[in-house]
């Protein structure tokens, strides 16, 4: 069976909080057993690894089929009532289950005498409502570093957790500049209120695609959009090309949702160039990874060539000469030729991609 990238997406993240649950309950198995300093108990933790297998696989379905893996959208107040009551409710149906799972004698079934008598002995135990408390709190812990790595992306949440980004950092980076089309008229058309809630949508759609195609959303200024990724990790698969192509699909999908709800449909151009680029971190209070380099310049630069050629994605010879051929999604190449840039001691050559004409129909 071949996963979409959206499904492995939402397996990945399911994995996260199974692995998480799993990491925890083998720490605080550890803890307990040398505080009491008692001897190891094979019996317990199979018990307390069964119990973060249940735990990881509901947080993950709460999250990821409940939520849908976005933000929640209901009040502060509301939201941790809700997950606070789910989250009790999960620990103590999974603490009871694997209860009754390790009585479970043959011909019995798994409801026999023993299993609800430990039922409800543990009820009443000081040290299981202990155990509830603290994988309550867990619980927390490890949705808080989940909601972080989704707000700084993989590579700047591991930099700023390993300080990497504390001193001046020299990369070898593709971006990528993606702007929305007649943003102007939308937002004069819409009104303000309307045109924000247009643009969270459009840039919903937006970083789930990116983050399908392993890519970072660097930074987001009003209509447009800076993407990035690894150099080395576009040589064997073009993925500022995936991400392009992915992103059009999926506007061209929703485009009867978008005029239904707002009048308008997005469309977008883009532009992508690679080249070395300094990673630092920048401020004290507030503080953010920075990328400086003529690179995010000269992207933007080729991404303002895109309506006077009428195109809709533009790269730089740099990028294309690094990317593997043929191109997915049967792409076509075409020189569009050599360009000064605004900035620029030399012109540089630019190519456009296109899309057969039967994919395009």
């Amino acid at each position: 069976m071949i996963l979409t990238r959206q499904t492995e997406r939402k397996f990945s993240a399911v994995c996260y909080y199974v692995l998480c649950w799993i990491l925890a309950a083998i720490g605080i198995s550890s803890i307990s057993t040398y505080a009491s300093e008692g001897t190891f108990d094979i019996g317990d933790m199979l018990m307390k690894l069964q119990f973060a297998l249940f735990m990881g696989l509901s947080h993950g379905v709460y999250d990821i089929l409940i939520l849908k893996d976005e933000m929640d959208c209901r009040a502060v107040w509301k939201s941790l009532l809700i997950r606070s009551l789910y989250f009790v409710a999960a620990i103590c149906s999974s603490k009871l289950l694997c209860i009754l799972l390790f009585k479970v004698k043959a011909g019995e079934g798994i409801m026999n005498e023993e299993g609800l008598g430990d039922v409800i002995a543990s009820i009443s135990d000081p040290a299981v409502q202990m155990q509830v408390l603290v994988f309550f709190l867990t619980a927390y812990l490890i949705t808080f570093v989940r909601s972080v790595h989704k707000k700084f992306g993989t590579r700047v949440f591991w930099n700023t957790l390993l300080g990497k980004s504390q001193e001046p950092l020299e990369e070898d980076l593709v971006f990528m500049m993606i702007d929305l089309k007649n943003s102007t008229e939308l937002a004069e058309e819409l009104g303000h209120v309307k045109y924000s809630s247009f643009m969270k949508d459009y840039y919903k759609l937006l970083s789930n695609c990116c983050e399908e195609n392993q890519g970072e959303i660097y930074q987001i200024a009003g209509d447009g959009a800076f993407l990035t990724w690894h150099t080395s990790a576009c040589r064997h698969r073009a993925r500022p090309v995936d991400c392009f192509y992915d992103f059009s699909v999926c506007l061209e999908r929703i485009a009867p949702k978008f005029i239904r709800k707002y009048g308008k449909a997005p469309n977008f151009k883009a532009a992508a160039h690679c080249g070395r680029v300094i990673t630092t971190e920048v401020g004290n209070f507030g503080s953010e990874l920075a990328y400086h380099g003529d690179v995010l310049n000269t992207t933007s630069r080729i991404q303002s060539l895109c309506g006077r050629l009428g195109q809709e994605f533009l790269i730089s010879e740099d990028l294309f000469t690094e990317l593997p051929k043929p191109l997915p999604h049967d792409y076509l190449s075409k020189k569009e030729g050599f360009f000064e840039l605004k900035g620029k001691k030399h012109e540089i050559l630019i190519f456009s991609l296109q899309r057969p004409l039967t994919d395009l129909n």
